[in-house]
């Protein structure tokens, strides 16, 4: 009986734990922005000696794919208990028609719920990012298209 309790409890923690980290990213991610003017999708393994980035500099699906498929062996192979995917998105309001930019930082979680954050943000006249709208975290942050990796912490990682 006592088990039951444990599970979730932990779960908990680490899902505090990836926000406290995701908290972390984002300034980093918006500096990269401001300075490069694009964030390269980057993934980000979550372990126990720390955080480790990938970066995922794909021109096509085909690559990307791949790329996807070497995190997620990745992920296993350093036991990982999440992952977080930092990228640049175009969102569309399907009311309005209007565009925006944002980064977005999506995590998945080992055994409990991804975590999204989503800031907006404009360019200046020099096609630079110098104006950031509000941090959308959560549940309201989802949106379709956002690239997620989910690796099958199931699955036995095989040498």
């Amino acid at each position: 009986m006592t088990a039951d309790f444990k599970l979730p409890t932990k779960i908990v923690a680490v899902e505090a734990s990836v926000a406290e980290a995701v908290r972390a990213i984002l300034p980093v991610a918006r500096a990269t922005l401001v300075e490069h003017g694009t964030h390269l999708p980057t993934a980000i393994l979550h372990t126990l000696e720390g955080l480790i980035p990938v970066i995922l500099p794909f021109k096509d699906d085909e690559q990307k794919k791949g790329l996807v498929e070497y995190v997620k062996t990745q992920a296993l192979e350093r036991h990982a208990y999440a992952v977080t995917a930092v990228t640049c998105a175009h969102i569309v309001d399907s009311r309005t028609g209007k565009e925006e930019e944002a980064l977005v930082v999506a995590t998945t979680v080992q055994g409990g719920r991804p975590y999204v954050v989503i800031q907006p943000f404009t360019r200046d006249t020099n096609g630079v990012a110098s104006v950031f709208g509000d941090v959308v975290e959560g549940e309201e942050a989802v949106m379709p298209g956002q690239m997620l990796i989910f690796p099958d912490w199931d699955e036995e990682v095989r040498h």
